[in-house]
């Protein structure tokens, strides 16, 4: 049996997926759903528009800068975790399996 849909673990992945899907005459959505994730500049102009993860780049930087910040002033600074929402954001490259 044919999987009903891939997540791709980033958009160009998800751009090599439309290569072989093409290869192989399976249409999307209609017989595989595909999602990417990072939602890539121009992603949205895909045919079909690629659904994607959209992570927030700023906030990760943003993030990212104050913690080095905080364990350059204090290098005993116990390690961190930080969780950042994400967003699917959906679009023509998903439908439900028939």
């Amino acid at each position: 049996t044919r999987p009903t849909a891939i997540v791709a673990a980033n958009d160009m992945i998800a751009l090599g997926c439309l290569d072989v899907f093409g290869e192989r005459r399976l249409r999307c959505p209609e017989d595989i759903s595909l999602v990417g994730y990072n939602d890539m500049p121009f992603i949205d102009r895909l045919t079909p528009p690629l659904s994607t993860v959209r992570v927030p780049h700023y906030q990760i930087g943003a993030e990212a800068a104050q913690m080095l910040l905080d364990r350059l002033a204090n290098p005993n600074l116990p390690a961190k975790a930080v969780t950042l929402p994400t967003t699917l954001v959906l679009r023509e490259s998903t439908a439900p399996p028939r």
